[in-house]
């Protein structure tokens, strides 16, 4: 090659090696000495190529102090080695550097020279990061969301269980007098029964399938209406303290929902604290018009109301925050805990479109934070509704249910009270015994979840057929949304027991 051809190369090199981010360096092995340094040094060491040509191992000492013997170790190995190491700037600031050093050796095969690249690769860095964490919180989602299809699943088919065995065990009792033989050990199985209710809708709330009634609600309003049960539901050595926002608007959401929420977090608070301490709630509006981070969850921006709960407790170790909502993970001893209650909570909160964040410090207590869509409007007042005074009728009624077992307690039910029962056994045979019937049908009491068409849809075909018609549904749970139409519809939500079912219809009919 000639000295020409040579010279013009080093020339372009060295233009390349000037115009880049990225530092290139050229040590002589034999005397130490830097024979090259790119100006890309002071951008990722903060040290200048003059500064290395006056002391070659100026640059270690920017290298953290864990680091840095591993960093020395690459240029003494005479060896190619691709290794990162973090580099503390002037300021305090942090950085990851890539540098990759590459052997050069003489016409005798030794390694004479040592050339090196070095890049900063925070960003790049940050960035897998925070993929890697986003993919972590996918499979997490992933894995609730399966738990969540099986727990709506098993809900589902346990309610309609639930429903027989209540049913079957109200008739018994109705025939036996109390103090009879085995009325005791009858009337325990009943009792039983309920108390496996409260578990399905636990697990439907955390599935995300429980029925949901929304409407326009003031949280604090809800709050303040349970003061007094969750002043009873602790020790006397836990202070409570309710904080309400100003003007903090509305949100759409299930009042009942939004109670469980409240009573779920002054359980989970009190078991937090047995040696006593202190629970506030709080409500507050929240607007942002960008993301927030708020321990692990990112709260999108937007106006958010917020329902808070921060107790003095003995707080969450990070491995267990990680696991918190998890159905029926439990930091407490066996027989005390379902392992539900924050799984209902966030269930809850995702069904009615929010967020559910948790800061926490071990020793220094806990806060939960549910935050939900702000709402235009003021809150819809609740409508009480009084039991009615009787429970026999003689109207008929439109029974559709297309499990037999359920369909069968509901007709025997309804027909020993003077009702007469037109029974179907799915949307198809409702249709046709609707057409096929010539009387009056006054009213419909369908199952939400069937084949072929769900509840709602079976009404809107039936009422132009009947409009005297009236509506009342059931269910143990629903993939469906409630259609705006029949969010004020009479609801029975399984399992529900036959004095249930006959207080349900009577208002229905009365309504």
């Amino acid at each position: 090659m000639s000295p020409e051809r040579r010279k013009a190369e080093a020339d372009a090199f060295r233009q390349l090696a000037e115009h880049i981010d990225q530092v290139m360096w050229l040590l002589d092995i034999k005397t130490e000495t830097i024979l090259y340094a790119s100006p890309g040094s002071a951008i990722i060491w903060g040290v200048s190529p003059e500064e290395l040509y006056a002391d070659p191992r100026v640059w270690l000492m920017h290298v953290h102090p864990e680091d840095r013997g591993r960093a020395e170790g690459a240029i003494r190995g005479h060896e190619y080695r691709d290794d990162e190491y973090r580099v503390i700037w002037e300021e305090g600031s942090e950085r990851i550097v890539r540098m990759r050093v590459f052997p050069i050796k003489g016409k005798d095969g030794r390694v004479e020279r040592l050339a090196g690249v070095v890049e900063d690769i925070t960003g790049s860095r940050q960035m897998a990061d925070a993929l890697k964490s986003r993919e972590a919180e996918l499979r997490q989602a992933q894995k609730l969301e399966a738990v969540g299809q099986l727990a709506g699943g098993v809900a589902h088919d346990f309610n309609n269980l639930l429903t027989v065995m209540m049913g079957y065990s109200e008739f018994v009792l109705e025939t036996m007098k109390k103090g009879a033989e085995h009325h005791a050990e009858i009337d325990e199985i009943r009792k039983a029964t309920y108390r496996a209710a409260a578990l399905t809708q636990r697990l439907l709330a955390f599935s995300r399938k429980q029925v949901v009634l929304p409407r326009l609600v003031d949280l604090n309003e809800i709050t303040q209406g349970l003061q007094m049960m969750v002043r009873r539901l602790l020790p006397d050595d836990i202070e409570i303290v309710f904080r309400p926002g100003k003007k903090i608007g509305v949100v759409l959401a299930d009042p009942g929902q939004m109670e469980q929420v409240l009573m779920n977090l002054a359980v989970n608070a009190r078991d937090a604290m047995e040696g006593g301490g202190r629970l506030e709630f709080s409500t507050s509006l929240h607007e942002s018009r960008s993301a927030k981070q708020i321990g692990a969850i990112t709260i999108p921006s937007g106006r958010w109301v917020v329902l808070s709960a921060t107790d003095t407790g003995h707080g969450i170790s990070p491995d267990m925050l990680a696991r918190i909502f998890e159905p029926f993970f439990t930091t407490k001893e066996a027989g005390k805990g379902t392992g539900l209650g924050l799984a209902t909570i966030h269930g809850i909160a995702k069904q009615s479109g929010g967020h559910v964040a948790v800061e926490s410090e071990v020793g220094r207590g806990t806060t939960f934070s549910i935050f939900l869509p702000w709402r235009e409007g003021a809150a819809e007042a609740s409508v009480r509704v009084d039991g009615p005074k009787k429970l026999r009728g003689t109207e008929t009624i439109l029974l559709t249910e297309d499990q037999l077992e359920v369909r069968e307690i509901a007709r025997r039910t309804l027909a020993a009270n003077g009702y007469q029962v037109v029974e179907a056994s799915g949307p198809a045979e409702a249709m046709w015994l609707s057409q096929k019937h010539h009387g009056t049908i006054h009213l419909l009491l369908s199952d939400i979840v069937m084949q072929q068409m769900n509840g709602f849809e079976l009404a809107d075909r039936l009422i132009p057929l009947h409009p005297e018609m009236k509506l009342m549904f059931m269910s143990g749970y629903t993939e469906q949304a409630v259609p705006d139409h029949h969010r004020t519809i009479p609801f029975l939500a399984k399992p529900f027991s036959p004095t249930d079912l006959l207080r349900k219809v009577r208002s229905a009919l009365d309504g």
